[in-house]
């Protein structure tokens, strides 16, 4: 699992770091220092026991005149050679000698400085105890390398600190900019030449990583409407094409059979009347195909609205269904209704128009002797309008294409039955509309049903 840190909990840590990192930049320091001062002092052990030696010896020497001229004479020439603090104090306790900087055997330090050797020997002289002698010693290579100590400490400090810094410097760098630069990049790539072929930047910030899926999102349906114009694109190319090939047909046969009039071809009345006959037919299709393709344009406006209406649906439904009934009549297919009483908020004129499409589609299919039964319910949550038909059903292949505007199963039955390709899709965009869906289920030689399925609930009327 990726983790990932809120820029909130970045700034906090930011500001944590300008606090810490100098502290542990003089931490550094301070370790360095202490290193090479215990180093020092270390390797100066001999020195501390000369400096012992020479200055319990002269206290020894000079024990009765401790505080007279010769004996700080003598010890001066010993603090020329070497750095210390001395304190001297008799049998009894009391101080007989002490250096400015000792009091009460205490060595009183200001500042930063080395820490001095401290020895403690008790003084004889021919057998007999004089007194204690407390010493602190400086050894010369500890003061010395004083500087050196310093030196160490301070670049242990600037170290530290440098190498925090770069750390966080290439964090923000790998975390925070380098995916920005490449959300730079990508959206260049889109604005410039349309390129979706990226992948979106991942980042530790949590901001950064949710901008980076948002692009990525964002990338996703880019593609799709890219494809889905596409496909669009081709859909209107092969609907002008067959729209064109629809029209050319039958106008064909009308400007055929006109000029057959216009240079007397049809001399006799049952003939002329046969050429008018399929005059008129043809046009018919003509008008009917241009009425779907108004339609058809219509419903894909953007501005197209659906106006409600509470309707009796068994009324309005048998109805549409008494429309078709002279045809029926004429082609021996036998019509039925059912349905329990029920109610619906629908717009008349635009069901109707696809009611009446459903059921002209199921006409021109159903052979004479067939039924077609028209059925409507009320379930949980949809209304169902179904149209079932007893004629050659539709391959299974062709029942994803079904509502593709100028799609045919068969384009020689659809030519002669009149199918002008648009009547499925018009009903689809009018079940959209209210909100719903049209199915089919068909078997080859049994029948098809076609359903529109409505929802209770539609969405708001405008």
């Amino acid at each position: 699992m990726r983790r990932t840190y809120s820029l909130r909990t970045l700034a906090l840590a930011a500001a944590l770091a300008m606090l810490l990192l100098p502290l542990l930049a003089l931490g550094g320091g301070l370790a360095g220092t202490m290193v090479a001062n215990m180093s020092a002092i270390t390797m100066a052990s001999e020195e501390v026991a000369a400096v012992e030696e020479a200055v319990a010896r002269l206290v020894t020497e000079r024990w009765d005149e401790l505080d007279g001229d010769r004996f700080a004479g003598e010890l001066d020439r010993l603090h020329e050679r070497w750095n210390f603090a001395v304190e001297v104090r008799g049998l009894d306790d009391r101080v007989r000698y002490a250096s400015p900087t000792v009091a009460d055997g205490e060595l009183a330090l200001s500042g930063f400085t080395v820490q001095p050797s401290q020895r403690t020997r008790m003084l004889q002289r021919d057998g007999r105890p004089l007194g204690v002698l407390l010493l602190w010693v400086w050894p010369t290579a500890a003061l010395s390398g004083l500087s050196a100590a310093a030196k160490v400490g301070l670049g242990a400090g600037f170290g530290t600190l440098l190498v925090l810094l770069l750390g966080v410097l290439w964090w923000i760098g790998r975390a925070m900019l380098r995916p920005l630069k490449e959300l730079e990049a990508a959206t260049a790539a889109v604005a410039e030449g349309g390129d979706l072929n990226f992948r979106p930047p991942r980042s530790q910030v949590r901001e950064l990583d949710a901008l980076g899926l948002s692009f990525a999102t964002m990338q996703e349906r880019l593609r799709a409407a890219l494809e889905r114009q596409a496909a669009l694109q081709e859909e209107r190319r092969q609907l002008i094409a067959a729209i064109g090939h629809d029209l050319r047909t039958p106008l064909a046969s009308v400007r055929a059979f006109a000029e057959g009039l216009r240079d007397g071809i049809a001399r006799e009345p049952e003939k002329a009347a046969h050429y008018g006959e399929v005059i008129l037919r043809k046009t018919a299709e003509v008008e009917r195909l241009v009425e779907d393709l108004f339609q058809f344009a219509r419903l894909e406006l953007p501005e197209t609205r659906v106006a409600r209406q509470e309707v009796d649906l068994a009324e309005f439904l048998t109805a549409a269904l008494g429309a078709f009934g002279a045809q029926a009549d004429e082609k021996g297919v036998a019509l039925r209704a059912e349905g329990p009483p029920l109610s619906a908020r629908l717009d008349p004129d635009l069901m109707g128009r696809a009611v009446g499409n459903l059921l002209a589609n199921a006409l021109r299919h159903t052979p004479s002797g067939g039924e077609i039964r028209l059925s409507w319910r009320s379930t949980a949550d949809a209304l169902e309008i179904a149209v079932a038909d007893t004629g050659e059903g539709i391959p299974p292949e062709q029942l994803p294409h079904l509502f593709t505007p100028m799609h045919r199963t068969d384009t020689s039955r659809s030519r002669r039955s009149g199918g002008a390709g648009l009547g499925l899709a018009i009903v689809a965009r009018i079940a959209a509309l209210h909100g719903g869906r049209v199915a089919c289920e068909s078997r080859v030689g049994e029948g098809s049903t076609f359903t529109l399925s409505l929802p209770l609930a539609g969405p708001e009327e405008n």
